[in-house]
């Protein structure tokens, strides 16, 4: 019987395709975001696809789920040819995705979060000891001991995420399931769950369409892997054949982006420059622990990690938002651990976060309105404004930062992603600090956008103070940065000069390979 099986899950894996995408490609203005890919998806397989940040992935996946349209080619589901998707006919064509963030509602229970869509088809009236019988099914099956009844904020987020996944798997038992990085929120244990989830799946003759940034989880997971780079579709790849170097080295290609940006950033000129930031031990469990680095006045300090390891975290502990465990934190003649963020703005250290939407925007309120929110007592006496001088400070702060306006008074919600987040950039520099935690600064924007951005840090902001800063992408960090440090689940686990910048190597070390 089990010989019988076995050779079933071959024929099943080796013979149907299920998903074929032909010479598709999406244009934006200005931008290829992917250029006449090609891909096959086999029934019965798990298919990896993976690649730098910006290649081309979230495209690639967008226009599989039907919430991206394509410009041209064609999108083969079975028989059926299409030249777009809906979200509509994804989900007719029985494709369903679990998104890199867990999209439950908070307020409902664990069993309505697994049914939501799903219930109504019992009626007007919901059988309440139904539906959490059911819930129960589906939770026993997946081996996840939850209470149906809870609420699904007070779970966690790892099993948020897995939530989704058993509603995708087991409550609309989809043919074709897309796990756009969602590891990467669990926990070892989830994640370990997760895979059992997946292997379980494919032996059903199901087919999971998984994106992660880990070369060794696709390797370990994966029957085939298409790599996406600079917006085209590297071939489907047998993962039996691949050794992580191999992998490696056809996400990165032939090496990052040469510009002006990074012209004239000798080490010497660090030298006789004071150190502004030293940090010694710092630990929050289970996010990060024992970060020790200095950082020099001048200096641009690149942290670089997969999504999960850490680096937002670090940044929240040094700046007072989420309060560290242990570990010191010593700027100037202080040695502490802040509390807040406040304590630490008054000590010279400013953070821009990285959702800037949430955290570092008041999008109701005008560019002017948010441009001054630090720097208040530069234009008022004795509490009152003055006009004239927050108008002057304003117009300068829009220059220097070359933010696109049709007015000061124009509403932030109104800006392109670039000009929002120039906002952000000018509105903490305002602050005059001598430590700049810049977490994620172009992400989501254009490139020019980008290139000013990275520019501004360069040319402006690091004049005055010691900078560190994180990356969706080795690129940003290798044109700008003095130094990188590789962040691996939770710790520093190498460090690379400027003279030693090599993509291969950084995109291996972010591996976890040393």
């Amino acid at each position: 019987m089990f010989a019988m099986q076995s050779q079933q899950e071959l024929n099943v894996q080796g013979n149907d395709i299920v998903l074929q995408l032909h010479d598709v490609s999406k244009i934006y203005p200005g931008t290829v975001a992917l250029y006449k890919a090609n891909m096959e998806v086999k029934r019965g397989e798990v298919h990896g696809i993976i690649g730098k940040n910006g290649a081309g992935k979230s495209t690639l996946v967008g226009i599989i789920a039907g919430i991206v349209t394509p410009t041209e080619g064609d999108i083969i589901i079975g028989e059926k040819k299409y030249q777009t998707l809906s979200r509509i006919i994804a989900k007719k064509e029985s494709i369903a995705v679990v998104p890199q963030e867990p999209q439950v509602i908070l307020d409902l229970t664990v069993a309505e979060n697994l049914f939501l869509g799903n219930y109504g088809e019992q009626g007007m009236l919901i059988k309440w000891k139904d539906l959490y019988a059911k819930a129960k099914q589906v939770l026993n099956r997946a081996g996840l001991q939850i209470d149906v009844r809870a609420r699904a904020r007070d779970l966690p987020l790892s099993e948020q995420q897995l939530l989704l996944v058993l509603k995708a798997c087991f409550v609309e038992d989809a043919r074709i399931v897309i796990l756009d990085e969602a590891s990467a929120s669990l926990s070892q244990d989830d994640e370990n769950l997760l895979h059992q989830i997946i292997e379980g799946r494919k032996k059903e003759g199901k087919t999971i369409i998984l994106i992660s940034h880990r070369t060794d989880e696709l390797l370990k997971v994966c029957d085939r892997v298409t790599v996406v780079r600079d917006g085209r579709t590297i071939g489907n790849q047998d993962c039996r054949a691949l050794k992580k170097e191999t992998l490696s080295s056809l996400i990165v290609g032939e090496g990052y982006r040469q510009s002006d940006i990074s012209a004239g950033r000798s080490p010497d000129r660090l030298k006789e420059e004071e150190t502004v930031l030293s940090v010694e031990g710092l630990t929050n469990l289970p996010a990060f622990k024992n970060i020790s680095l200095t950082l020099k006045k001048k200096e641009i300090l690149g942290i670089a990690g997969l999504r999960g390891s850490g680096r937002t975290e670090i940044f929240k502990g040094i700046a007072g938002i989420d309060p560290v465990n242990e570990g010191w934190i010593k700027i100037g003649n202080l040695k502490t651990r802040f509390n807040t963020p406040t304590q630490a703005l008054r000590n010279g250290i400013v953070y821009l976060p990285e959702d800037r939407e949430r955290e570092g925007l008041i999008k109701s309120q005008t560019v002017r309105e948010n441009l001054i929110l630090n720097a208040l007592g530069k234009v008022s006496k004795k509490f009152v404004i003055d006009k004239k001088a927050e108008v002057d400070f304003i117009s300068n702060a829009v220059d220097v930062m070359e933010i696109k306006i049709a007015s000061i008074e124009q509403e932030v919600n109104q800006l392109s992603g670039g000009n929002k987040q120039k906002v952000v950039v000018g509105r903490i520099s305002a602050a005059q600090p001598k430590v700049f935690l810049l977490d994620e600064p172009t992400r989501g924007v254009d490139i020019a956008a980008k290139d000013s951005i990275l520019k501004i840090v360069r040319e402006r902001l690091s004049q005055s103070a010691g900078i560190i800063i994180t990356s969706p992408g080795l690129e940003d960090l290798m044109m700008i940065c003095d130094r990188i440090l590789v962040l691996y689940q939770g710790e520093i686990i190498k460090e690379f000069f400027r003279e030693e910048f090599n993509e291969g190597d950084l995109f291996l070390a972010l591996q976890g390979h040393v």
